[in-house]
């Protein structure tokens, strides 16, 4: 029975400590540069700048390209158009009946004529003999021309009545332009411009987010390594609490040593509860960085190191290195290429500008036969020039404000790049002093460790006091306290030196 609960126990150990191990999620340096590359939101945006400065660009390319549109319209009137008056629809729609009236009236001034003038009615009847005559007469008398005309009246008058209460038309339309001063190839350049900029935003945010995960990584470690110095400090102080109390019940030991052991207990402790809390923030915070939960059990690859290996290579690298490598600098140069490309385009906008056009216009009604109810087109194409003549010096003063524009961009760009360089010698000099403290921390960490020693030794011995050997551990904590910072001090001496040279990679 013994046996199996002893079987059980150890599977029921067993099984916690895998649990333990799936729970736990061990990173490496590289691992937390790169979950903080695909999170990070700053990122994201910036690579969208990228995207849209790509896009930009191709669009710009269509500026030397023909564009083509179609436009179609309809539109109702509530009445048709009418090119005649209704006076003169009315006289049309009535020529007939008017010309019969003069008709009639005429031959009535005719029979009148012959019927009272006896010489007129003699040479009427001679002129009767005449077949031709004859016909005429009979004709002229028996005439009714009203029906007729008014007819023909009132299809002239309809054929001046329009129907446009339903007009429909449409426009196919290409325009090329031919020159346009140098905007077009300017903007094009200005766009590829905007594309480098964004992609060295894009990597001066990779650079900042890897400086911060560096940042908060090497801290973790730094707080762990303490922690453990925390650990084993109040380790040795309850052992020496131990002791104290052995030697004070022996009567080699006063009972105020004791008291000093256990202040100084109590403040280790506090010490320590302060380091595991300092360490969980602090992991937090790189959780928060690589975009994982808060609540991840997280482990550094380096932080059960006893000890954290340094980078002895240092970085080469020269001024224009620098001027090429950074991209601050790089972003400040693209700047002031956009803006020299600016005075371009000012310019062009008092140059003169050629197009050619071409265009296909329907319509219904349509003109193009007559006035009629159907669709017609024609197509037309041309060239046209625009040149600017008097604008009382308003271009030469707009050129004037762009170059000075771009003035003010170059000289931010040279006191930057002095900013920069002068960054690179201040880097350069706590580098060096980090690895001189470093040197010294060294030399009084192995001094700390053989003072401990004796004085431990001295204690059991009881030839040293209590309150030496405190002072002894006070020191050696310190000790190994300063050697960790320097060691951290080092590392990101080094990699703010490697940022502000523009080798961070």
């Amino acid at each position: 029975m013994n046996k199996v609960l002893k079987n059980t126990m150890l599977l029921l150990a067993l099984s916690l400590i895998s649990l333990t191990a799936e729970a736990q999620r061990v990173l490496t340096l590289d691992e937390c540069h790169q979950l903080a590359l695909e999170n990070n939101k700053k990122l994201k945006v910036a690579e969208e700048e990228v995207n849209k400065a790509r896009y930009e660009l191709y669009s710009s390319y269509a500026n030397y390209l023909p564009k083509v549109s179609a436009t179609g319209t309809y539109m109702h009137n509530s009445k048709s158009l009418q090119l005649l008056s209704n006076e003169n629809i009315d006289k049309l729609n009535h020529i007939g009946t008017m010309a019969q009236n003069q008709i009639d009236a005429y031959r009535e001034e005719l029979l009148a004529i012959y019927q009272n003038d006896p010489f007129a009615v003699v040479s009427w009847a001679l002129l009767q003999h005449d077949p031709l005559i004859n016909k005429l007469v009979t004709d002229l008398m028996g005439l009714n021309v009203e029906e007729a005309l008014n007819q023909i009246g009132e299809e002239v008058s309809d054929a001046f009545k329009i129907d446009t209460k339903n007009i429909y038309a449409g426009i196919v339309s290409i325009q090329q332009p031919i020159f346009a001063g140098g905007k077009i190839v300017a903007y094009n350049q200005i766009t590829k411009d905007l594309k480098g900029l964004a992609e060295s935003k894009l990597e001066m945010q990779q650079q900042e987010v890897a400086v911060t995960t560096e940042q908060a990584y090497w801290q973790i470690v730094s707080i762990a390594n303490k922690l453990k110095l925390a650990e084993s400090y109040t380790e040795s102080l309850r052992i020496l609490n131990a002791d104290v109390e052995k030697m004070v019940a022996a009567g080699v030991a006063t009972h105020s040593d004791q008291l000093a052991v256990k202040v100084k207990l109590n403040e280790a402790e506090t010490a320590l509860l302060k380091a595991q809390n300092g360490l969980a923030l602090s992991k937090m915070l790189l959780c928060q960085i690589c975009g994982l939960p808060l609540d991840t059990d997280i482990v550094l690859a380096d932080e059960e190191l006893d000890d954290v290996l340094l980078i002895s290579k240092k970085p080469s690298y020269s001024e224009s290195e620098i001027e090429i490598n950074r991209p601050e600098l790089r972003c400040l140069s693209l700047a002031n290429d956009i803006y020299a490309k600016k005075v371009w385009i000012t310019r062009a906008d008092y140059l003169p500008t050629i197009g050619a056009f071409g265009n296909y216009v329907v319509s219904n009604p349509s003109c193009f036969n007559g006035f009629q109810n159907e669709v017609g087109g024609m197509w037309n194409f041309g060239v046209m020039a625009k040149i600017p003549i008097f604008h009382w010096g308003e271009g030469y003063n707009k050129i004037r404000m762009a170059k000075a524009e771009a003035k003010i961009q170059q000289y931010t760009y040279d006191d930057t790049k002095e900013m920069i360089m002068l960054q690179v010698r201040q880097c350069e000099t706590k580098l060096s002093e980090a690895n001189s403290r470093l040197k010294q921390t060294q030399e009084k960490l192995n001094d700390a460790d053989e003072n401990l020693r004796m004085a431990n030794a001295g204690f059991r011995e009881g030839v040293v006091a209590s309150s030496v050997l405190d002072l002894a551990q006070t020191a050696w904590l310190q000790a190994h306290s300063e050697y960790i910072d320097a060691k951290i001090d080092c590392i990101m001496a080094d990699i703010n030196l490697r940022k502000a040279a523009g080798v961070l990679k």
